[in-house]
């Protein structure tokens, strides 16, 4: 259990305040904690919040900005966030460790038809494939990420080992420097610093993603510990689904925009250069069996299980 104590201590140490106050205030909104990566794909809260959502559903939220993914299950494990982003694969993870935490509304979507997550090379270097990338520095988030195990796939597939790389790991708005002053060859990364990066001399190698989803999948999601109060947690998806089909809508593109520019602390400009994330509308756990079964593919998790059971 010593993960389950290191998560916890991380959670400890972003100092936010209690997660939930139901007893404060019965008549008033329920206070909710929540942490979220400063990425498109896990704005929905920021979404939420600004554009009025969890009010309607009687939800005074605060939204805590991590750059650590590990921070999001060590939040909601040690109390310090009822809610947090995180992605389907990690979810899965803890869920074959027996956390104590479950799946409660949907995220992002992965779309092969518009990808917003790419491997990129660095300023002046060129890659034309995974054989290319023998020997080369490659920067992930973290260790087990998508980014991670999504590399592992798409290298795989070319009959490149993951020994054949060097991979080094920061946090996805610190890769920008590196690339643009190649001290990586290459890089992992997503919307919006994929726009940043190619705007700064970084070149497109795949959309590396696509070799695990075929078709749409869940690429985040939102989770909570398994005992949360069912009417909060209810109340939370509603939110989180009025969010994402207020952003689906080519029109909100603009204020959306402006909202993940104040959250990521981006210029509002390059909102309108990338390519949108698109959110699943409803709770469809299939939608997470590609990266479940990727997992176990590469000895993550133990075996494979059905996407059903993230939920319980």
């Amino acid at each position: 259990m010593n993960w389950l104590v290191r998560l916890c201590c991380i959670g400890v140490a972003l100092m936010v305040s209690a997660c939930g106050d139901d007893s404060a205030d019965k008549a008033g909104p329920t206070k909710v904690n929540i942490t979220a990566l400063p990425i498109e794909p896990t704005a929905l809260a920021f979404y939420a919040k600004e554009r009025g959502f969890f009010s309607r559903e009687g939800i005074d939220a605060r939204v805590t900005v991590i750059n650590d993914p590990q921070q999001a299950p060590a939040a909601v494990l040690s109390g310090t966030a009822a809610f947090s982003s995180f992605s389907v694969s990690g979810l899965a993870v803890l869920k074959a460790r027996d956390a104590p935490v479950r799946l409660v509304a949907a995220g992002a979507l992965y779309a092969p038809r518009a990808p917003t997550t790419a491997l990129v090379s660095a300023k002046g270097k060129r890659f034309r494939g995974a054989g290319e990338l023998v020997g080369k520095t490659i920067a992930i988030d973290a260790p087990n990420t998508p980014a991670h195990i999504g590399l592992l796939r798409w290298l795989k597939r070319s009959g490149v080992d993951a020994g054949d790389v060097r991979l080094v790991e920061m946090p996805f708005p610190q890769m920008i420097g590196p690339l643009s002053r190649g001290r990586v060859d290459a890089a992992v990364v997503p919307e919006p610093f994929l726009t940043v990066a190619l705007q700064r001399g970084a070149t497109r190698i795949d959309h590396i993603f696509n070799a695990v989803c075929e078709r749409d999948c869940l690429a985040t999601v939102w989770m909570a510990r398994r005992d949360v109060d069912p009417d909060l947690a209810a109340r939370f998806r509603n939110a989180i689904q009025a969010a994402a089909a207020w952003a689906n809508e080519e029109a909100n593109e603009g204020a959306s925009g402006a909202i993940l520019a104040k959250y990521s602390e981006l210029d509002p400009a390059l909102f309108a250069a990338l390519a949108r994330t698109r959110f699943a509308t409803r709770l469809m756990p299939e939608l997470a069996q590609p990266w479940i079964d990727l997992y176990a593919e590469f000895d993550v998790l133990p075996s494979s299980f059905p996407a059903i059971d993230l939920t319980r």
